[in-house]
């Protein structure tokens, strides 16, 4: 399910970009933290944690009426630490070839990295010409460095989706902040697929939103609906 996810989105934007490559393109720069250890996810048994830096880059915008479609392509890092609370959380029984001290390894609290990219998109409304409220969903493959008890090393994928406001810095540029929840698993390509949960926020600066002649326009149709 997620890979046909995937597949229809990416196929989407590259078709989007490949009719708009002559328009000016829009970027952001975002940093957030996320944890499980918090509602609606909070699990006594282990600890998830998690930060970020994410870049953005908008490939197409369609606007109907008073709501704004934006599609991005998206590339970062996180680094995770977890650890293991209940050593009796997992059975080891269902891991192939696991080792005699796999449980000691899984209660040492250890680092994790990801690289990530994501194709996403946004829904936008503007409440006023300095203030946007916005949904968000977001798909894509990650590599991540640590087995967990809950999550094979190697290639999986992540699930995002968010709601957010921006508020208008200056003529180019908006700062962005959303609450975000984040899924992590491999699609059953390997064992253990449990997955990782976190709930975060997430804070950026996006630059060149909207070209300031086009958006005076857009906004003096809205105001005229």
């Amino acid at each position: 399910m997620q890979i046909n996810l995937l597949l229809v989105l990416c196929l989407t934007i590259t078709n989007l970009t490949a009719q708009d490559i002559k328009k000016p393109k829009h970027w952001g720069i975002h940093f957030g933290y996320s944890t499980q250890q918090t509602a609606p996810f909070h699990s006594i048994d282990y600890d998830f944690e998690q930060g970020h830096v994410l870049g953005q880059f908008r490939l197409k915008n369609h606007t109907f009426k008073k709501i704004d479609i934006q599609f991005f392509a998206e590339g970062g890092y996180y680094y995770a630490q977890h650890q293991l609370i209940n050593k009796w959380f997992t059975s080891t029984k269902y891991f192939n070839h696991f080792p005699e001290d796999f449980h000691q390894e899984m209660l040492q609290k250890k680092p994790i990295h990801q690289v990530v990219f994501n194709a996403a998109v946004e829904i936008v409304h503007f409440l006023n010409p300095k203030t946007q409220v916005f949904g968000y969903a977001a798909i894509g493959p990650i590599w991540t460095s640590q087995q967990t008890e809950r999550l094979a090393k190697g290639f999986a994928f992540s699930d995002n989706i968010g709601v957010g406001v921006k508020f208008k810095l200056s003529q180019k540029m908006w700062l962005s902040n959303m609450v975000v929840i984040r899924h992590e698993s491999n699609a059953n390509l390997k064992f253990p697929n449990s997955g990782h949960n976190t709930l975060g926020v997430r804070v950026g600066l996006v630059f060149n939103l909207a070209d300031p002649q086009k958006g005076a326009a857009q906004l003096s149709s809205l105001q005229k609906l």
